[in-house]
């Protein structure tokens, strides 16, 4: 099965058909009446273009046109209408419904300081506003991504929703290119990601280096273009009975643009302030030996344009551009590089009779470089008066370059004279692709809302191997190598219906919610070149060391995957899930969900979620809920292989030491000789409960506690060694098929851990109308705490290598640092205070982010450090310098303010890391200082 699938089942003829029964007879079913009206503004009485005018308990919106008109087809019945619209309080009024009698409803809106009313499309399948959910939810506005100062969603989310972290990741391969990113403290896997409400597509890579995130397969945000988004919504809770796999943490749903008739240009250009500071050591207090550069520039170019089909019909697309050159953080190494010269003065001499310094021969860890690409479309197509055809998707393109460890001269087994006579800084260059497109149908039918629909979504990731050597391959050794290519692809077809129900008034409102989803997902890993991954010529001949020992085989840095590592692999899910969603009253919501999977490859699960919220008084509110949830293993987890070189922290002196590493696929013989057995399903309980307060238009609160239990998480083990480690003498039986490839270690997935991760979240806002202008407040915090509750050694790898005592396989099967990654990698608080003032024209944001500290915990104590709580200040200064012209300057981390430095000298190892790889709180750039130009014509 694979991209022939929608094809062969048909899917383009079942919407076919269903087109056919909209515009069909609905028999017995009662004809529905057009309800029609205009939406103005209290204060002004102009017309209110683009307000969203819905009936309470369903899913059917329809927004209303240039002149504030409206118009909607309900079937005879008692309802309440609902109008919203971003900046005013939103309206209800109820309507009788009278059949062959159309009616005519105005609305008029009042104006609010906040933007309050704004309807999502996550949390519930029935239509309603952030502040009515039983579980929190964020509204991340257009304005305020144009307002980030950010060019990548990753990082907007990261700025503006405190409980989401990603930061740009540095010498960890292809990692350095899919930023992990965490919702809640939990994994990248965690999180669902939709667009338009259809699920996202995964990216191809798996994490399985040194950062946090290892061992897990996250989406790849910043392949959205921001200038095709119109809101971000972000739901803070277990949401699998509803959407499924993979959204233990919550979802993130990202709305794209359906303007029209508006062009919009949006230019970003700025660079990072490297040169602007010039730290101490963090260990002598004396000036750091470095040659740091304004680096970091990027420059950003978006273009968005819609055009009208007919009264409710849209055809909107987007083009970016963004070139975003790589950063240094790296200082001088204070190490010998030649053979045979050592010590400082006699390095510094043989550098500079070459024409070298030691800067020349820098790590350059830190961001690394991107160019991309991208264009997307949201577009729909009316059908008669009860239904549309829509269709959305698009294309990215990124060329991304990152580097690894520097080659020394003096490391007789990587390393080739008469080619790089000086060594070199080897290059991963990635070409990523990615796709999507969706179709659907929806429409109201029989009392019915329905919406069909089909989206398929790919990812490639191809690594270009750059500036590099087969050392095996002596003098004859290119020095760039295609390494091979993962493939991802996923096709999911979505079947949900909403029927509201009359109840004579017994209760406010009362949706019956049905729906199915089949999913059939492909994982693919295609071969490098030979001499990417091979010893010598492959026929036994190769280039040894002094030794007489070989000299290490396949590209330095990543070595290729080898045509043993190919795999192409596939499976499917089907689902169904059913809900009651009810407002019984004003004060009074309770929605109830379950959901039944069934995976081709793990078997079946169900799960069920109550949510509910209660106004005690007007304007004060309580809310909570109880849910199961479950992230299915992914196609990668279960078949991702290869020998990868990484180097890993020594024990004893923290240095970092090359390794040849095998990674293992769950089913392979391999993983079955260590005791590993078959992935499962991670499994969670979510609870959450919260109070809202909004006491009047211009000020709102929420504050949200939640628990969070996982069972058999599933994550990357700790590597396995041969050698002097404590199994060596059973590893090494092991790996003895692949010592040709210098292979030393392994490593597997496994559901190895369970967890529990407890938190609070607060948001708070408040406008008032200051002179002229008007201010708005914004306050935000995040706490949260992960904790590994227990480590799960199955009982057949005791039995391999302890004669069957779990306890003494628990530290090697996961070890001090790679619990640190799931406990301390992250920050434990994070805290926002954000203020933006309007006055006729001019516009002024400033923002303080506070980051906790964060710990870094090797399996060697005595290097541990903690890096202490930083607070970043964000300013941005707007003007209309014309109409519809608007020119900013603005400053992200204006003081130029970097995470704590290694103490440790082992952890700087050299002066390669002055700050650390393995644990982040917001990145090592510094300040990104810009100015930005908005075309809106």
């Amino acid at each position: 099965m694979n991209g022939s699938f929608v094809r062969r089942t048909g899917f383009g003829a079942l919407i076919s058909l269903l087109c056919v029964l909209f515009l069909a007879s609905e028999g017995a079913a009662q004809q529905p009446v057009e309800i029609s009206g205009t939406v103005t503004s209290m204060s002004t009485g102009q017309p209110l273009a683009g307000a969203a005018v819905s009936v309470v308990g369903s899913a059917r919106t329809v927004g209303t046109n240039a002149s504030g008109a409206y118009r909607a087809r309900i079937r005879p019945g008692s309802w309440t209408l609902r109008v919203t619209l971003i900046g005013y309080a939103a309206v209800e009024q109820q309507v009788n419904v009278v059949a062959g009698q159309p009616a005519t409803v105005d609305f008029q809106m009042q104006e609010t300081v906040l933007e309050m009313g704004q309807l999502v499309v996550i949390g519930s399948r029935t239509a309603r506003t952030a502040v009515e959910t039983p579980v929190p939810i964020d509204v991340i506005s257009a304005e305020q991504i144009l307002e980030s100062g950010h060019t990548e969603v990753n990082q907007i989310l990261r700025e503006i929703v405190p409980s989401f972290n990603a930061s740009h990741q540095t010498i960890s391969d292809g990692t350095d290119h899919v930023n992990p990113a965490s919702l809640r403290g939990l994994g990248p896997d965690q999180t669902l990601v939709l667009v338009n409400g259809k699920r996202r597509h995964q990216s191809a890579i798996v994490h399985v280096n040194g950062t946090f995130g290892r061992g897990t397969v996250g989406i790849d945000l910043n392949s959205i273009p921001t200038s095709a988004i119109e809101r971000i919504e972000v739901l803070r809770d277990g949401a699998s009975a509803q959407y499924g796999s993979d959204a233990i943490a919550g979802v993130v749903n990202i709305v794209l643009k359906e303007n029209t008739e508006d062009l919009i240009v949006t230019a970003t250009v700025g660079a990072t302030g490297g040169c602007l500071t010039t730290p101490d050591r963090a260990d002598t207090g004396e000036p750091i030996n470095l040659d740091w550069d304004c680096d970091g520039e990027q420059l950003q170019v978006g273009v968005n344009y819609g055009f009208p089909i007919g009264d409710r019909g849209f055809f909107n697309v987007t083009g970016q551009y963004l070139d975003r050159e790589r950063t240094n953080r790296s200082g001088a190494e204070e190490r010998d590089f030649f053979p045979g010269i050592s010590g400082d003065a006699a390095t510094d001499a043989e550098l500079a009779s070459r024409g070298l310094t030691r800067a020349d021969l820098s790590m350059q860890t830190g961001q690394g470089a991107a160019t991309v690409g991208s264009a997307f479309y949201n577009a729909v197509y009316p059908i008669g008066e009860s239904a549309e055809l829509y269709s959305f998707g698009g294309l990215t393109f990124r060329d991304g370059v990152a580097t690894g460890f520097y080659r020394r001269p003096n490391q007789a087994d990587r390393f080739v004279p008469e080619i790089f006579p000086s060594g070199f800084l080897p290059e991963i260059n990635t070409d990523i692709n990615d796709g999507s497109v969706s179709l659907g149908l929806r429409g109201a039918r029989a009392g019915w809302d329905l919406d069909l629909s089909v989206t398929r979504g790919s990812n490639s990731f191809l690594f270009n191997i750059n500036n590099t050597i087969n050392a095996s391959m002596g003098a004859s050794s290119p020095t760039t190598f295609d390494a091979g290519t993962l493939n991802f692809r996923q096709t999911v077809g979505n079947l949900d219906a909403v029927r509201l129900i009359d109840t004579d008034g017994a209760v406010k409102s009362l949706s019956l919610v049905l729906g199915g989803e089949f999913r059939v997902e492909n994982y693919e890993i295609e071969a490098g070149e030979d001499g990417s991954w091979q010893l010598g010529d492959g026929e036994g001949n190769f280039d040894t060391q002094p030794n007489g020992d070989p000299k290490a085989a396949g590209s330095q840095v990543f070595p290729g995957f080898q045509p043993t590592n190919e795999v192409d692999r596939t499976r499917n899910s089907i689902s169904a899930y059913a809900g009651l969603e009810t407002q019984v009253n004003d004060r009074f919501t309770v929605d109830v969900a379950g959901r039944f999977e069934n995976y081709s490859d793990f078997g079946k699960r169900v799960d069920g979620k109550l949510a509910a919220r209660l106004e005690v008084s007007p304007g004060y509110a309580l809310r909570g809920a109880v849910s199961s949830g479950f992230r299915a293993p992914s196609l990668h987890q279960s078949w991702f292989n290869n020998v990868s070189t990484q180097f890993l922290t020594d024990p004893v002196t923290g240095a970092q030491v090359p390794q040849r590493v095998l990674t293992a696929n769950n089913l392979s013989g391999v993983a079955r000789a260590f005791g590993v057995p078959e992935l499962e399903e991670e499994t969670s309980v979510n609870l959450s409960g919260g109070i809202t307060i909004q006491p009047a238009g211009n000020f709102s609160l929420t504050a949200d506690v939640y628990f969070i239990d996982i069972n058999d998480r599933i994550v990357l083990s700790s590597r396995f060694g041969s050698g002097t480690s404590e199994f060596g003498i059973q590893v090494a039986e092991i790996l003895e098929p692949f010592s040709d490839l210098g292979v030393s270690q392994a490593q597997f997935f496994a559901n190895a851990v369970d967890t529990e991760t407890k938190g609070v979240d607060i948001v708070a806002s408040y406008g008032t109308e200051l002179g002229d202008g008007r201010l708005t407040l914004t306050a935000a915090a995040s706490f949260t705490d992960t904790e590994v509750t227990a480590i799960n050694v199955p009982q057949s790898m005791a039995d391999k290598f302890t004669g069957g005592v779990l306890e003494d396989v628990e530290s090697t099967l996961f070890n001090r640092e790679e619990r640190n990654r799931l406990e301390d990698a992250l920050p434990r608080e994070k805290v926002s205070l954000t203020a933006r003032y309007d006055l006729r024209g001019f516009d002024a944001l400033g923002r303080f982010t506070y980051y906790g500290k964060v710990e870094y915990k090797p399996t060697n104590e005595d290097n541990d450090e903690t890096f202490d709580a930083k607070g970043l200040f964000d300013l941005e200064l707007g003007y209309d310098i014309l109409q519809g012209v608007r020119w900013a300057i603005g400053a992200q981390n204006l003081f130029n303010t970097y995470p704590d430095q290694h103490e440790v000298l082992g952890n700087r190892d050299a002066e390669r890391f002055i700050f650390s790889r393995r644990v982040t709180q917001f990145g090592s750039n510094g300040g990104f200082y810009y100015t930005k130009l908005q075309l809106n014509l």
